[in-house]
């Protein structure tokens, strides 16, 4: 048995008092990754089509290979630290010193390396050349008569399963590479949060910043699933802003060669016509749906509002509405309602 010498308390107080400033130097770099005004164009050639593409191929496998939620296993593991460290004198001197500067610089700097920078690449917009403006009566036509085309044709595909997911993630990835040249992986399977967890605060889908995990809400019909699914996907696929994000999962699962694919993402490319036809045109569009796309938008419908709470949707799109302007989304929650113009005006131009 060693006994500590004089000596030692001084050299144990000086390691704790480095690796406490190191951690507030990591701290500093992730604020300042957050701050500095970088140039769209370095950011999708450095970070979109460079950093990105290797740091979803060193995660994706992990993230896709365990069943449960990694990012639900470290905050709770993370409060699990914090509550024993409180107990006695010496964890809370390491709370202090080690714990909480150490887990707020790996949060920071985590999420502007992984994700943050995602912000500020090129819009979906400018990687498919699509020209700025409100779109037309004739746009709206071609957009709905493509997609009635594909419901058409897909509408007695099978229920989705697991495979449509991971299957939906590889065309997510080859509609990635034809757009910018960059092959990124994501993961082979989403997360699955308790009926209600995400929808009692408005939102169906979440995925985590620093792992690039999808998670969808279990209280979603099938469909609705794997559409927001997808969605999740293209998150983690290096797409950040939610209009692009959402546009983006559209055409990539109607260009994706499973049908069940096809007719969800088809399904949702519907109702986000419907929220922004007139309500004639779209009492004709849904006049012309086949009877499985009225059921599941209908299954949608009521599954929303089955966990809405009003009061708890409220504070959540207040909170991440006040998020995404942070991060330079200027409009908010509203630039939700951008990806309906990028669909109508991708379809449009025939880039199915």
């Amino acid at each position: 048995m060693s006994r500590r010498t004089p000596t030692q308390a001084p050299l144990r107080r000086s390691r704790h008092r480095y690796g406490t400033v190191l951690a507030l130097v990591v701290l500093a770099a992730g604020i300042a990754l957050a701050v500095i005004p970088w140039p769209e164009p370095f950011i999708e050639a450095r970070f979109a089509r460079g950093l990105f593409p290797v740091t979803s191929h060193v995660l994706a496998p992990v993230v896709g290979t365990v069943p449960w939620s990694l990012t639900l296993t470290l905050v709770l593991a993370l409060v699990a630290a914090v509550l024993i460290s409180l107990v006695t004198r010496a964890g809370r001197r390491f709370l202090r010193r080690a714990l909480l500067p150490w887990a707020a610089a790996l949060l920071v700097f985590g999420f502007m390396l992984v994700w943050g920078l995602a912000y500020r690449r090129a819009t979906l917009a400018q990687l498919l050349d699509l020209p700025p403006g409100t779109v037309t009566e004739g746009e709206l036509s071609t957009a709905r008569a493509r997609l009635l085309a594909v419901l058409r044709s897909s509408a007695d595909s099978p229920a989705p399963s697991a495979a449509d997911v991971a299957a939906a993630g590889r065309c997510v990835e080859r509609e990635v590479e034809r757009l910018t040249g960059s092959r990124v992986a994501v993961p082979s399977r989403v997360k699955l949060l308790p009926p209600g967890t995400l929808l009692r605060f408005g939102f169906a889908g979440v995925t985590s910043p620093w792992l690039l995990e999808p998670h969808v809400d279990a209280g979603l019909p099938p469909v609705t699933r794997l559409a927001t699914a997808t969605h999740e996907l293209t998150h983690a696929a290096g797409f950040a802003r939610e209009a692009d994000t959402d546009a983006l999962a559209v055409l990539a699962g109607l260009r994706c060669n499973d049908p069940t694919v096809r007719y969800a993402l088809a399904v949702h490319g519907i109702d986000l016509l419907l929220v922004a036809l007139p309500q004639k045109s779209a009492q004709r569009l849904l006049a012309g749906l086949p009877g499985r796309t009225l059921q599941d938008l209908r299954a949608a419908s009521e599954a929303a509002a089955r966990y809405r709470v009003p009061w708890l949707q409220r504070a959540a799109t207040a909170t991440y509405g006040t998020y995404l302007k942070s991060r330079g989304v200027t409009a908010g929650m509203a630039d939700y309602g951008r990806a309906t113009t990028l669909v109508v005006r991708a379809l449009a131009r025939g880039l199915l």
